[in-house]
């Protein structure tokens, strides 16, 4: 996800003395300890970088310090992200969708429409015209005493990828679905 990389692209620099992670890798380590131990308390973070160093430099390839990940550090990090400028945190929300969302472009020559209707157990209303989609119609599972609603979904083919799910009444067969479908 690039996440170090961008978020130093986007934040101010460390302080010329200070040897170690760049903010990114912090951030990085910061957020890997926040949900592997479900806490947030900064006082933790540099026992438990401690405690996992070797597979830590294993995973990131990073040479991450004895020092690297204390709760100064670490403050300093969310200090630098509080008062950056109202442009640097959607400049890193819009790098980081770059590389975590696809556009593909999908052929659009052919979609199937599919319906099923659901029998239930449900008090059917006086006047059978209301709005309610639940009513009798003809039943597929020989049920004429209990009411219906139909399902439809509309997919892409090859794929099968979901287009459009529409719930229908009950009452109606599929020659109607016309009325349901916008090409």
């Amino acid at each position: 996800m690039n996440i170090a990389q961008i978020i130093d692209e986007n934040l101010l620099q460390l302080h010329g003395n200070r040897k170690g992670l760049s903010y990114g890798q912090l951030a990085v380590l910061l957020l890997t300890y926040i949900v592997s131990e479900a806490d947030h308390r900064l006082c933790c973070v540099e026992k438990w970088v401690n405690d996992h160093h070797q597979s830590l430099c294993a995973i990131t390839g990073w040479n991450i310090g004895e020092k690297d990940a204390t709760d100064d550090r670490c403050g300093d990090l969310l200090k630098t992200i509080g008062i950056s400028d109202e442009q640097t945190i959607p400049s890193m929300e819009t790098s980081l969708s770059k590389h975590l969302i696809i556009a593909y472009e999908l052929p659009t020559e052919k979609a199937r429409s599919d319906t099923t209707s659901f029998s239930v157990y449900h008090q059917p209303s006086e006047n059978q015209e209301d709005s309610s989609i639940i009513k009798f119609g003809y039943s597929k599972d020989k049920r004429p005493d209990l009411v219906q609603y139909r399902q439809m979904l509309g997919t892409l083919e090859p794929y099968g990828m979901p287009l459009v799910s529409a719930t229908l009444p009950g009452n109606k067969t599929d020659e109607k679905l016309r009325d349901y479908i916008v090409v």
